[in-house]
């Protein structure tokens, strides 16, 4: 059970007693005896509004150093310091909109960590308690990062909306909690992240759970990292569990992942609804384990773009009649858009309905320059060594190879396990060494068949030149691809 951090008496300045507030009905003085907050048992509504915020003015110099402004900053030099700021968040009425904090000290904390920042009732029953501020980690370390209960919205931050966050830095962090978890964050919307890493982590969830955050909603978040282990149920990502709009850019996951459903090495689920999402230079190092749409990189792509990308962890799927697998992506629907993306590791499944090296089924969407070197072992009711299924009038695959061993069996294709008559495959190859005497293309409908190289033919100029075509996306591979063809950003 978590109960909201306060300090104590002594601890907070006089003038919050010598001086009314606008506000008469906050209470600032220590609660005890109130009824704390207790999000372990009832999980808040996702609609619960934002109380009318009223700041109060006072003088955050008897708080912290500094002034709050971006020539002065709040500096944040040790746990008390970071826990005042979470108390001014949860119990009081500030957002710190326009305000700035630069963490100035490693910070070893002590104890079970109160998030800065509530969604759902604070103590005194005031809805959502979200930071706005500018927070600077400065690029020092946090450690000792502990929540271990039932409740959900868990991180550094529980809440982050329309606010800044960069060079923050946690090691060790452990989390055993509900859903909405991340290091950083349970929650965040309207928020930009920028250099920030998360080392040696160790976060066991429910739903929606990352080890950036759990789940994100018009955020930016660009140059992270993240190393440990991720264990949720749905929508678990190794960077962010379920996504929504936004954008990730130059982001990478070391951490192994597990979970249940939607479970993928870099983002569970990424939908852009009211703008076109991007997901750039994502690289998934660590293993994935799952049951029900498993991928490398992310699970489900939904109208959203994906370039520069790569897998190189191994990925293992469970039994599960309607799962979908791959290397990359699980499944890419509604018109996203796939552009320079690899796997070179194993994709393993015990019984699933659609398996492919890179992507398990392209619905109505594009992919363009894709390879795979990694092993699809297992049994589907559709395999591709590069994809699963390609499916719609809208489903294009151009421009790629699959030089990954498959199965030898009727079900598997050593480019795509099935495609339908209204998508559209060109300039697609494979090594003709993998498969065996197994289908190019286990069932089509109305299409040229992809055309097989030798092993030495794939790693000559030619055949280079071959899948640029008018562009300049491929290079020769060095020993890290075997020699195979790889793409000009890669090494």
């Amino acid at each position: 059970m978590r109960f909201a951090k306060v300090l104590s008496v002594a601890a907070l300045p006089m003038f919050l007693f010598a001086c009314g507030d606008d506000n008469s009905s906050l209470k600032v003085s220590n609660p005890e005896g109130e009824t704390p907050q207790d999000s372990s048992t009832v999980e808040p509504p996702p609609n619960i509004p934002d109380e009318e915020l009223k700041p109060i003015a006072r003088d955050y110099s008897l708080i912290w150093s500094g002034k709050g402004t971006a020539e002065e900053p709040f500096l944040i030099a040790s746990e008390q310091d970071l826990a005042s700021l979470a108390f001014y968040v949860n119990d009081s009425s500030m957002t710190f909109k326009d305000f700035y904090f630069k963490q100035t000290a490693d910070i070893a904390l002590s104890g079970a960590w109160s998030p800065i920042g509530i969604f759902g009732k604070n103590a005194y029953g005031y809805g959502n308690r979200p930071f706005s501020g500018v927070y600077d980690g400065g690029l020092k370390t946090i450690t000792g990062l502990s929540i271990t209960d039932t409740a959900s919205y868990s991180g550094l931050f529980g809440l982050v909306r329309g606010a800044q966050v960069s060079n923050v830095v946690i090691k060790g962090a452990k989390l055993n909690v509900g859903s909405y978890a991340g290091v950083l964050a349970g929650k965040m919307d309207s928020t930009t992240v920028e250099n920030c890493s998360f080392e040696d982590v160790e976060i066991k969830g429910a739903d929606r759970v990352g080890g950036l955050v759990g789940e994100a909603t018009h955020v930016q978040a660009k140059n992270v990292s993240v190393t440990g282990t991720i264990q949720g149920v749905n929508s678990v990502g190794g960077v962010v569990g379920r996504m929504q709009d936004g954008s990730l850019e130059n982001v990478t996951n070391k951490a192994n992942v597990s979970g249940t459903s939607t479970v993928a090495g870099v983002v569970g689920s990424f939908a852009s609804v009211a703008s076109e999402g991007v997901i750039s230079a994502a690289l998934n190092y660590g293993a994935v384990t799952g049951t029900k749409d498993v991928a490398g990189v992310v699970a489900t792509l939904s109208a959203t773009k994906l370039e520069r990308s790569g897998n190189s962890g191994a990925v293992v799927a469970d039994s599960s009649q309607m799962s979908n697998v791959g290397g990359v992506i699980a499944v890419a629907s509604s018109k996203s858009a796939i552009n320079e993306v690899f796997n070179t590791a194993t994709v393993s499944v015990r019984r699933v309905m659609i398996a492919g090296g890179v992507i398990g089924a392209l619905k109505n969407s594009s992919a363009t320059n894709l390879f795979n070197l990694g092993e699809v072992s297992g049994t589907a009711s559709n395999m591709g060594g590069l994809v699963g299924v390609v499916d719609g009038s809208d489903a294009t695959l151009t421009f790629g190879y699959n030089a990954g061993k498959i199965p030898d069996n009727n079900f598997s294709g050593t480019v795509a396990g099935k495609v339908t008559s209204t998508a559209t495959v060109t300039n697609v190859y494979y090594d003709k060494t993998v498969g065996g005497t197994c289908l190019v293309v286990a069932s089509q409908m109305n299409m040229e068949l992809p055309t097989g190289f030798t092993t030495d033919e794939m790693k000559a100029a030619t055949f280079i030149a071959t899948l640029n075509g008018t562009g300049s996306a491929w290079k020769a591979g060095s020993a890290t691809f075997g020699g195979y063809p790889a793409f000009t950003w890669t090494e």
